[in-house]
């Protein structure tokens, strides 16, 4: 019995042997199993009894299918029609595993292409920048006390509310559309502790979808509101094509392609410009930041269109340049708002990185004695020497500071400094108030 069955079981070497049509055979063989590629494998070791039995059904489908007396046109005709089937399953299980997994594949290629669009290829090697991906879901967070929300305020908060200045967090990126009570509830927190908010628009499908939206109870219509806090917050437009879809994808996302909100990769190319030139050197007016890993977005405005779009709704949309590149047109003016003069966000990140300086080195003098050499030496003279740094590395064109060292005030404690500051890009002047509290004489109070 156990040579009979020594006998029975044999490689496929053994099974071919010397024919003619061997190597046509092995062909055949790899494509009914891939262990069958392997010569010396012995069936025994390929094949349980179950699988075999499965196997041995897989081929004779076949038999249940065709017929003898079937004509060519009818075998083509069956053949082919187990053939769609076959695929129709394959494409059905891929449609549903990329179906899940596609908010994955979006949320990897954006931080890839974070870094692509971050590197400054001039040999230089700089200190690391550090950067923190916030395990959220931007569409998630429908209201202002979400709990995603009051993460990224104390995160915040815990960064920028510290003596060093220097681990403080400058930008905040939220991609994709976010409800209006959530966006006010982050431009706070970006205002507060001297961010810049940078976040989408919803993905649009034409440019008079995105005018239509700015009309009154448009999605769009907070972008024209008259307030400060506004100045923090940046918001492109032009979602950005990472790849064509695939061919089982008809139902996907309504069959569309793998499309990811700009923002991060805007947030790339500022980190690319401080890298490279420093923090006066942001996009201002003109074409800024040349896209890779995206050849096409969504919208490609004309210049009539981008004009209207970046000077009249503060948007930063995505261009197609004269080299035919993508890249952003970063001009964000005041469009209706009066006061909007901080919209250019590289003067806005200038005068909230002095302001963030100031504040840290105040705070490390706060307590001491007011005596007037005092605030020569400790207060005026390291100020002075940190504008002046600015003005040599082109940050701001000028400045203009003032210590207030009325004897009165030094007496009760109080240091009143004026501080205006012409940040590098649109030249426009700034006014920064450091600790300015009303003031009275003693003589003027009443007992």
């Amino acid at each position: 019995m156990t040579d009979e069955t020594a006998t029975a079981v044999k490689t496929t070497a053994q099974i071919l042997g010397k024919t003619a049509a061997k190597d046509l055979l092995q062909e055949i063989f790899a494509d009914l199993h891939p262990a069958f590629t392997d010569e010396t494998k012995s069936l025994d070791s390929i094949f349980t009894a179950q699988s075999a039995s499965e196997f041995l059904n897989q081929l004779t489908d076949f038999e249940k299918v065709l017929s003898v007396s079937d004509a060519y046109e009818t075998t083509v005709k069956k053949l082919q029609g187990q053939i769609d089937k076959a695929e129709d399953i394959r494409d059905s299980v891929l449609a549903q595993i990329f179906e899940q997994i596609r908010p994955l594949e979006r949320t990897y290629r954006q931080v890839a292409m974070f870094f692509e669009n971050s590197k400054v290829v001039d040999g230089k090697v700089r200190k690391p920048v550090e950067l923190y991906i916030l395990n959220a879901d931007p569409k998630a967070m429908q209201g202002a006390f979400s709990m995603s929300v009051a993460a990224i305020e104390n995160f915040c908060r815990k960064r920028n509310d510290n003596f060093n200045f220097r681990d403080d967090i400058c930008n905040l990126v939220v991609p994709g559309y976010i409800p209006q009570p959530v966006r006010e509830k982050l431009e706070d927190v970006a205002s507060t502790w001297g961010m810049l908010l940078v976040t989408d628009i919803d993905d649009e499908k034409s440019f008079k979808n995105v005018e239509r939206n700015f009309l009154p109870g448009g999605k769009y219509e907070f972008m024209k509101r008259p307030e400060e806090r506004a100045a923090s917050d940046v918001v492109t437009m032009g979602y950005l094509q990472l790849r064509p879809k695939h061919w089982f994808e008809k139902k996907v996302d309504g069959g569309d392609d793998l499309y990811v909100p700009p923002s991060l990769v805007f947030a790339g190319a500022i980190a690319r410009s401080d890298e490279g030139q420093g923090l006066a050197q942001g996009p201002v007016g003109s074409r800024f930041g040349q896209i890779a890993g995206s050849e096409k977005a969504r919208i490609e405005p004309l210049i009539g269109e981008m004009e209207h779009l970046s000077m009249e709704r503060q948007l930063v949309p995505v261009i197609r340049d004269a080299e035919n590149h993508l890249c952003f047109f970063g001009c964000r003016t005041q469009a209706e708002d009066p006061s909007g003069v901080l919209k250019f966000f590289t003067s806005y990140r200038i005068v909230r990185f002095l302001e963030r300086c100031c504040r840290h080195y105040l705070l490390q003098v706060a307590g001491q004695v007011l005596t007037r050499d005092f605030m020569d030496e400790s207060i005026e003279k390291p100020l002075t020497q940190l504008l002046d740094e600015q003005v040599e590395q082109g940050t701001i064109t000028g400045y203009d500071l003032f210590v207030d060292k009325d004897s009165n005030k030094r007496m009760q404690g109080i240091c009143d400094i004026m501080l205006s500051v012409a940040p590098t890009g649109p030249a426009e002047t700034f006014v920064l108030k450091i600790d300015v509290p009303e003031f009275k004489k003693q003589g003027d109070e009443k007992t």
